[in-house]
């Protein structure tokens, strides 16, 4: 039952969006924590940006030096978890570690970007610690907890670690609704918007997964393999 199901549509798209962020975040960290790694890319944007005619004035920097070596780990990424698919630990991957990944990547950058500015244990740090920890606990919940308070805590979880994202992210709550452009990494409107997508998805497929799982998923239609 687990294989079939677990062989939709869903999980594709569950393991591209976990690359993107994955890929993201990950550079996001090594770029901010090593200039020197970003070069290649830097040059490489100063080189599109004549090539297009786009100039200062018009277009943020950054964007291109983030986004296409991210673009090239996400590929590499996604290829492995399809070529390894069949393996019980990819399967672990994509049901359970993808979630706390995703969950855990903005706390994880923010992390490395107050370090680097020498906040390190202070007020920000213990504040974004404390609710990673908090929402990882709603959903070790939501995967392992009894059916009927597991979903509720799901929910919970997943729309209060959102809202706690979009708030961190844009300094308070605004209206009309206002984003940050001018910071091109996961710290941004980008990351925020890549990994809230890729959390809500990731658990949509967990809720369905643990569905089938515990026998009250017969009235979820089923849809051919794509594998």
């Amino acid at each position: 039952m687990e294989d079939g199901e677990d062989r939709l549509p869903a999980r594709l798209l569950v393991e591209a969006l976990f690359s993107v962020n994955t890929a993201f975040a990950a550079l996001s960290i090594v770029f901010g924590a090593n200039l020197s790694a970003a070069l290649p890319f830097i040059h490489l944007e100063v080189y599109l940006n004549s090539l297009l005619g786009i100039r200062q004035t018009d277009y943020i920097r950054g964007y291109f030096t983030i986004w296409i070596p991210s673009m090239i780990v996400t590929v590499c990424l996604l290829t492995l978890l399809r070529l390894l698919r069949e393996l019980h630990v990819t399967q672990l991957v994509v049901r359970s570690i993808a979630g706390f990944t995703i969950l855990l990547s903005p706390t994880a950058v923010w992390t490395c970007g107050y370090e680097q500015n020498g906040w390190s244990l202070q007020w920000p740090c213990k504040m974004i610690w404390g609710e990673g920890a908090a929402a990882a606990i709603c959903i070790y919940v939501f995967l392992k907890g009894p059916w009927d308070i597991s979903r509720r805590v799901g929910v919970l979880a997943l729309l209060g670690h959102s809202i706690f994202w979009y708030w961190f992210t844009s300094d308070g709550f605004h209206w009309p609704i206002r984003f940050e452009w001018g910071r091109p990494g996961y710290g941004g409107v980008f990351g925020m918007l890549v990994g809230i997508t890729a959390l809500m998805i990731w658990g949509l497929y967990a809720y369905r997964m643990k569905a089938y799982a515990l026998g009250v998923g017969a009235a979820i239609p089923t849809r051919s393999k794509i594998v």
